[in-house]
């Protein structure tokens, strides 16, 4: 089994985008119990590996340094973090946010420069987070460019991969994304397999391994059903 797991804050405030501290704890001992290894995207997406698991944090909320990097340190494992680099020091309130998401404290650059220190890689996920199904491409091209400008200015290192904001991408943005990284992610629901395009990745929403169950059985064949029925109804509703 191979698969990304996407994340985005990690605390308590039972939303959406929330995932307990608890609850990733409790998950990457149990990855490490099953013996199935947390790697990066590279190990993970250049066959190096049969079996793992890769952690991807989108935005760059504060969470992460608060909550995640302890467990992170604890279990000494690489994870990403997918940084909308025009939110650092702010909040998640962008233009093309819905209204009802719950507005959490983005990373500042101290802490992003200290989760880099410690070997989380910091990737791309754009400037301003729009939705790029609306942007030209020549717009594509400058929020890209800025996004990696900027993190390559703090940290001396370009980002090698890249997340489509809402998960949302256009044959523009993916052929874009596919000329300047070495792959991209999507919020398509679904484990990784041998067919999957590098510009075009799937993940496993942690919203749906908020179980007991499923934390300790993600590769069972009855969490590869679940998951895959969920998928299917994202689809039939339209969702990413």
């Amino acid at each position: 089994m191979r698969a990304i797991i996407t994340f985005h804050g990690i605390d308590n405030k039972d939303s959406v985008l929330s995932y307990s501290p608890a609850l990733f704890e409790t998950l990457l001992g149990s990855l490490e119990a099953c013996r199935l290894p947390v790697c990066s995207l590279d190990t993970l997406l250049e066959g190096k590996t049969e079996h793992g698991v890769a952690l991807t944090f989108d935005d760059g909320m504060q969470s992460v340094f608060r909550h995640a990097l302890p467990v992170i340190r604890d279990h000494r494992v690489p994870a990403h973090v997918f940084l909308t680099t025009g939110a650092v020091c702010g909040d998640n309130q962008w233009p093309t946010q819905p209204n009802d998401a719950p507005c959490y404290k983005m990373l500042n650059w101290d802490e992003i420069e200290a989760l880099h220190a410690t070997g989380i890689y910091i990737e791309s996920h754009t400037h301003t987070h729009p939705d790029l199904r609306q942007l030209s491409e020549m717009q594509i091209q400058e929020e890209c460019e800025k996004a990696d400008t900027i993190i390559e200015e703090h940290l001396g290192r370009l980002p090698r991969y890249f997340a489509y904001p809402y998960g949302y991408t256009s044959e523009a943005a993916q052929s874009i994304s596919t000329q300047r990284y070495a792959g991209s992610v999507t919020t398509k629901l679904c484990y990784l397999n041998s067919n999957d395009e590098i510009g075009l990745l799937p993940r496993l929403d942690s919203y749906y391994l908020k179980s007991p169950w499923i934390i300790r059985n993600l590769d069972s064949a009855l969490s590869h059903l679940y998951l895959g029925t969920r998928s299917l109804l994202r689809s039939v509703r339209g969702s990413q």
